[in-house]
């Protein structure tokens, strides 16, 4: 005898087909993102745009998208005026990520996501800034989700510091060529050449490739020595009075001390804008970063403070 199911039957059967169904992909990594071009005022002569985030609880986070991310070339750089700050606790706004698509129609995307690293809650001014590469170079294929890792040897004095950029290529009708570099840190050989290393992760859904593109700012006019670093060590400095307050920073390094066959390597862990209230009452921002000894020999370097001001 056949059974006939019961409205039961068919309810489950629905709510299972529901659970079961694949979750459709975000439109990029990081989730939710919102249109920086809708709300930026864009001073192309000088290279920068700049819009609120407008109030952000502390610990949240937002993802922002340049679109028509052109020229194809350009290399971009984040930084922030944050406000809000109380007497007692400091506004804090910090990247903690970024990466470059090319959709299906051909346009070039810059994503990144901001966090409010502070303890309460404020916004910030989000400055965008953008660089000329002086030089570009081929990624090779890259499987979704794998790695590579790759190294710049110096052609210059060790004077400047380097900001990456990705042109990616390979978006098929559907999906989009997503790449993101998720580390980058400075060598110094034994022999004494500098050499910028850094690891690019295709984060996408389909094998792609694209274009390096690497630009730099100096020689930097501020510089600091990190004095030496044990190995896994790391050290803390404010750059404080981090005037004018649309200037965006690109730390670089200068790695010494290299010897015996083994590299010194130093790298830029974290890095933040912060805004504090002075014991008079007005208001100074400042620029917070950290490096860290992440080779397998103590030594010391230089911080190399350059400056993207429109």
């Amino acid at each position: 005898m056949t059974r006939r199911p019961t409205v039961w039957m068919w309810l489950l059967s629905l709510l299972a087909a529901v659970l079961l169904a694949p979750t459709p992909a975000s439109a990029a990594p990081g989730g939710t993102e919102r249109d920086a071009r809708d709300r930026a005022t864009t001073r192309s002569a000088a290279q920068q745009a700049s819009w609120s985030t407008g109030p952000v609880a502390a610990g949240a986070t937002q993802g922002w998208v340049w679109n028509n991310a052109n020229p194809l070339n350009a290399a971009y750089q984040v930084g922030f005026s944050p406000t809000g700050a109380g007497s007692t606790t400091p506004c804090e706004f910090e990247v903690t990520r970024s990466w470059y698509s090319r959709q299906p129609s051909g346009e070039r995307r810059f994503h990144f996501v901001v966090r409010n690293s502070g303890t309460t809650s404020c916004g910030a001014t989000v400055l965008l800034s953008w660089l000329t590469p002086t030089h570009d170079w081929s990624t090779g294929t890259l499987a979704p989700g794998a790695s590579g890792n790759y190294g710049w040897v110096e052609q210059i004095a060790p004077t400047v510091s380097y900001l990456l950029g990705l042109t990616p290529t390979g978006a098929t009708a559907t999906a989009a060529c997503q790449l993101e570099i998720t580390r980058s840190w400075y060598r110094q050989e034994p022999d004494g050449v500098r050499k910028f290393y850094f690891v690019l992760r295709n984060v996408g859904t389909i094998a792609c490739s694209g274009q390096f593109q690497l630009a730099q700012t100096g020689p930097s006019t501020s510089s600091w020595s990190t004095g030496t670093l044990a190995v896994g060590a790391s050290a803390s400095w404010s750059w404080n009075n981090a005037n004018p307050l649309s200037t965006v920073y690109l730390p670089g390094l200068s790695p010494t001390g290299a010897g015996g066959g083994t590299a010194c390597q130093l790298e830029v862990t974290r890095s933040r804008y912060v805004q504090r209230i002075n014991p008079d009452g007005t208001s100074q921002r400042q620029y917070l970063l950290t490096v860290g000894n992440v080779g397998q020999l103590p030594c010391a370097g230089t911080v190399l403070l350059g400056s993207l001001t429109p």
